[in-house]
């Protein structure tokens, strides 16, 4: 008999049924919409990306987007992240590699040849600030997304590098000092930027960069600290913390992997996307700041941005703008309008 009074004042814990377990989740803040199909097997997925250095800040942010996706799903679903060089797979050629199935997912900043409309997002003084480039991409994204759609790949994150700075071995004081110097660009609007200023661009590859620099046939380059400066630091002496654009990448998926994934996944794999664009994005600039204090103290000059010399560079070049839109048809100059009426250019 006292053992069954002691039962009664202990009585056993409720099962844990799919309704109390669903109901202490949302206590919890949780979403647990995998529950009740009985045991699975957990789906692999791989996502591939073009960055070179696994440190990077978007090799970081990758992996920290696969735990979250783990943690998020119960383990529903597992990301592989793999890097340039890990996968036989063309730089050029990622979103292919996502659209016919060769990978799951892909993370890649080359994706203005799938969609073209996307380009505009690297006009030169459009966007000056992280704040442009938000409300630039918000006009624009409707638009990629689309265009991506098409060829058979979602778009789960869009996010932007940090500003591409204006890098010297002689004088960067100033966007007028880019007159008679050589300067590596990386694209065709960084190209049309120098020539406005008086530059002469080069399209090299970073090899063929570093080797010219050596031996003073590159005067100097755009690009970010992480790369150009530390990368190129025994000759890039002068910065000026201004340039003409931001570049922009994409994470997406694949259209008919994503069609297969469990109910619910899919929303969790998009907003895991969603965060990392905006922690890579972040992380970014504030690693920046690190490294350039750490340039300055290796001998670096650098020159503030000169908000007069901005703001007259963004006035000069809305004939730029114009052109370019121009050559690419109406949908694109209706874009362009766009962006502009609202960053008010």
């Amino acid at each position: 008999m006292q053992d069954a009074a002691k039962q009664d004042a202990n009585p056993p814990a409720p099962p844990a049924t799919r309704r109390r377990v669903l109901r202490m989740a949302a206590a919890a803040g949780l979403t647990m919409p995998f529950l009740g199909r009985g045991a699975q097997a957990a789906i692999t997925w791989t996502i591939f990306s073009t960055q070179v250095n696994p440190a990077s800040a978007v090799a970081r942010g990758l992996r920290r987007m696969s735990d979250l996706v783990r943690e998020r799903s119960g383990g529903a679903l597992l990301i592989k992240v793999r890097t340039a060089g890990l996968l036989p797979i063309d730089a050029n050629q990622v979103l292919e590699a996502v659209a016919n199935g060769k990978v799951e997912l892909g993370d890649n900043s080359s994706h203005a040849g799938m969609a073209p409309a996307s380009a505009i997002m690297r006009l030169p003084m459009l966007a000056t600030t992280p704040a442009d480039w938000d409300r630039m991409a918000a006009v624009v994204r409707p638009k990629l997304s689309d265009d991506l759609e098409r060829r058979g790949v979602v778009l789960l994150a869009h996010y932007r590098s940090a500003l591409q700075l204006f890098w010297s071995q002689k004088k960067a004081g100033g966007f007028i000092d880019i007159a008679r110097q050589r300067l590596r660009v990386q694209s065709v609007e960084q190209s049309e930027f120098v020539r406005h200023f008086g530059g002469l661009h080069l399209i090299t590859s970073t090899v063929e960069a570093g080797e010219a620099l050596a031996a003073g046939k590159l005067d100097g380059t755009f690009g970010t600290a992480f790369l150009a400066g530390r990368m190129w630091k025994a000759w890039l002496k002068h910065v000026y913390l201004a340039g003409p654009n931001y570049n922009d990448a994409v994470i997406v998926a694949g259209r008919a992997a994503m069609e297969r994934l469990p109910e619910g996944v899919a929303s969790v794999l998009a907003a895991a996307a969603a965060d990392t664009a905006s922690w890579i994005a972040r992380t970014q600039d504030a690693e920046e700041l690190q490294l350039l204090s750490g340039l300055r103290g290796d001998g670096l000059t650098i020159t503030l941005a000169n908000s007069g010399d901005v703001l007259e560079a963004t006035s000069k070049l809305p004939v730029v703008w114009d052109h370019w839109a121009r050559l690419r048809g109406s949908e694109i100059e209706n874009l362009l309008a766009t962006i502009r009426q609202d960053l008010d250019r």
